[in-house]
């Protein structure tokens, strides 16, 4: 078993994405289960953090390296840490499975992630419903207190490999500070607004929300990154029905792009001083 704290159970934290499960597939009557995105809503606060985390966090400094990914430059974590601590609140059967697609992101980043550490800068939960997982080093603040950075609220045993990865890329992909793709300030989607209102209804999300979710695009100022990229893990699926221009639908995206892995590459680079022990705490 791997070695966690018992921490407290915590009931309402503020969730950053309860994606799409590839089994609630588009059709006309099924119920969404889409991303929510939000934050630590003390953005002061979170910028502390952000900034004790990572001095080029500092959006005063404003000298990022461009890559060609969405990301939350305010929120990196430091490349010379080296090692993400990542603990759970529970050990379902297949906890290595969501381990394993995981460290699909180790390839093209100089971070390894430890499982199991007691001391975690992300901490997983298994709780029904949705999948979510906060940005970046906003994850710090909740993992550090015992409370759920990241969850995965519908697997289970009959779960597809595909799903474990689809899920597990998407949401540590939030957690090394990428965000929605479709929320790209260069991503020109067609979007049919009334069929989108009405689609998010489903799920009780006023236009307001739909608005703030799926319309709204983050500014240049707020992301390190040019290319908008549809076939990137952190893209939302996009159904004909929503858009007027067919070359904007986006279907299930299952995997690393090669633009997620370059801009995960300059995010976090390799160096030539070795990678610290990742063993897994007993």
């Amino acid at each position: 078993m791997l070695h966690r704290r018992s921490f407290l159970k915590h009931v309402g934290y503020a969730a950053v994405c309860s994606c799409c499960s590839l089994n609630g597939a588009w059709a006309a009557d099924a119920v969404p289960l889409v991303c929510t995105e939000l934050a630590l809503p003390d953005y002061k606060l979170a910028l502390e953090i952000a900034i004790d985390e990572n001095l080029a966090n500092d959006p005063a400094k404003e000298n990022v390296t461009a890559s060609e990914a969405i990301s939350l430059y305010k929120k990196k974590w430091n490349p010379d840490r080296r090692i993400l601590n990542v603990s759970f609140l529970t050990e379902p059967k297949y906890l290595q499975k969501v381990i394993t697609q995981a460290q699909g992101w180790e390839s093209y980043i100089g971070l390894k992630f430890r499982f199991g550490n007691s001391s975690p800068d992300v901490l997983v939960a298994f709780d029904e419903g949705g999948s979510w997982s906060f940005v970046g080093t906003d994850s710090r603040y909740y993992a550090q207190r015992g409370r759920p950075s990241m969850n995965f609220g519908w697997f289970d045993d009959a779960t597809e490999e595909e799903e474990f990865r689809r899920t597990t890329l998407h949401e540590f992909g939030h957690a090394l500070s990428l965000v929605h793709e479709h929320s790209h300030p260069s991503g020109d989607i067609s979007w049919k607004k009334q069929a989108v209102y009405d689609y998010y209804a489903k799920q009780g999300w006023t236009p307001q929300d739909v608005d703030q979710q799926v319309f709204a695009k983050y500014q240049l100022s707020q992301i390190n990154g040019s290319a908008y990229d549809p076939t990137s893990i952190m893209h939302y699926p996009i159904a004909k029905e929503l858009v007027s221009n067919q070359a904007d639908v986006v279907g299930w995206n299952t995997k690393l792009s090669k633009l997620d892995q370059e801009v995960i590459s300059k995010l976090y680079p390799s160096n030539d001083r070795g990678l610290p022990s990742r063993e897994v705490a007993l």
